[in-house]
């Protein structure tokens, strides 16, 4: 277990840096800050081994306090601040950045979709007009939290609502 969390620890910093880079290339358009919660929805899930991580340090807090209001993430205080920022998911790691999503269409070509935050949407060049470099390209990551997960699990686990690790106290 020790290895998985130390793999996902090191994944979570890399995005974070990857991150960090493309929020200074954006920061004229970026919105986001302390206390903006937009897109901190209730129902939000995680791979079991990023579950594992909130609770390994976090485990105070899940046990003593309660998750925040239904309709917003569990996570947040009263500010709209985030009380597991250091652990949160790698899914709230790249919020606000403009994503790129690359899917199959029913005819088998693969197509491109783009996507940003309302706030985030007003200043800038147009998402379509951005170089594909200047995206957060959502996939590789994830692929990489799989095969954590995987190894972690050591079979398919189910994805982990982060409510409900306040529950499982």
């Amino acid at each position: 277990m020790s290895d998985a969390l130390d793999t996902l620890r090191a994944l979570h910093a890399e995005i974070d840096r990857k991150a960090s880079r493309l929020a200074e290339r954006h920061a004229d358009r970026l919105e986001c800050g302390r206390g903006c919660a937009g897109c901190c929805l209730d129902g939000l899930t995680v791979r079991a081994v990023e579950a594992e991580r909130i609770r390994s340090a976090h485990g105070t807090l899940l046990r003593e306090d309660q998750p925040g209001p239904e309709g917003a993430c569990a996570f947040l205080n009263g500010e709209g601040a985030c009380r597991i920022y250091a652990d949160r998911p790698a899914v709230c790691r790249s919020q606000g950045l403009p994503l790129r999503v690359l899917f199959e269409n029913d005819e088998g070509d693969i197509e491109e979709r783009r996507d940003i935050c309302p706030l985030n949407e007003v200043e800038g060049e147009p998402l379509d007009a951005l170089e594909e470099d200047a995206c957060w390209l959502v996939g590789p990551f994830e692929l990489r939290l799989e095969a954590i997960d995987e190894a972690f699990a050591e079979e398919e686990a189910p994805r982990v609502a982060l409510r409900s690790l306040f529950e499982s106290r």
